[in-house]
């Protein structure tokens, strides 16, 4: 390689080591701003709608746990009172029931739909 062509190759070296410290300088931040803004930014806030959102499933979640606790309780206490069961009504409660469980619910109602599966039917 020649005089002159390393000089060039200097000259080119040179000039884009300016040219990136004068795009970094002048360039960067600003466009760095400018995509943390239109793509980081907008995800934050997807997040942080997405957590809102989980902590209202799970208060609603333990709603309608409550709910159904209830429900079986105040059916399961019922039928119990009255001895007997119909059917149609052992299959309601057997349906909330189902559901309770499956939600996670605990032993409380479990042992009084047990006794009520062991109740006798009603005959009209």
């Amino acid at each position: 390689m020649g005089a002159e062509a390393a000089f060039d190759l200097a000259v080119k070296l040179v000039a884009g080591v300016l040219v990136f410290i004068t795009f970094k300088a002048k360039f960067y931040q600003p466009l760095k701003n400018c995509l943390k803004k239109k793509i980081v930014q907008p995800h934050v806030e997807l997040n942080n709608r997405c957590d809102e959102f989980e902590k209202t499933q799970e208060v609603l979640e333990i709603g309608v746990l409550a709910i159904l606790h209830d429900r079986v309780y105040q059916a399961c206490k019922h039928y119990l009172e009255q001895e007997s069961i119909d059917v149609e009504d052992l299959k309601n409660l057997e349906h909330l029931y189902n559901a309770y469980a499956a939600m996670g619910g605990n032993g409380t109602c479990k042992q009084l739909y047990e006794r009520v599966c062991a109740l006798k039917f009603k005959t009209d």
